[in-house]
């Protein structure tokens, strides 16, 4: 949940976090990964911004996101849309760690 980040954050890392509050039950979900001093953050709708807390979390390092829309708005498949940007990133850049 957004709002239930480690309190440092690591030099690289990963993750997927829910937009929603730890004390709901989950609205969508989207992926962050941190890597060379900046931030990449993927939303399967291509239309939402970071949400403030990663933005603290990350210490405003520079984040880039995308604007692509990978996900029908009512479908549920944001989790695996997630899945499958962290594995594409990494495969990419699996020698530049």
């Amino acid at each position: 949940m957004r709002n239930k980040l480690p309190l440092k954050p690591r030099k690289i890392e990963c993750g997927i976090l829910n937009l929603d509050s730890y004390r709901n039950p989950g609205t969508h979900w989207v992926a962050f990964v941190k890597h060379n001093k900046y931030v990449e953050y993927y939303d399967s709708f291509g239309n939402l911004k970071p949400p403030l807390e990663l933005v603290k979390y990350m210490h405003n390092l520079p984040i880039n996101y995308n604007y692509a829309r990978h996900q029908a708005f009512g479908a549920t498949n944001c989790g695996h849309l997630c899945l499958k940007f962290l594995r594409n990133y990494w495969k990419k850049h699996l020698y530049s760690v």
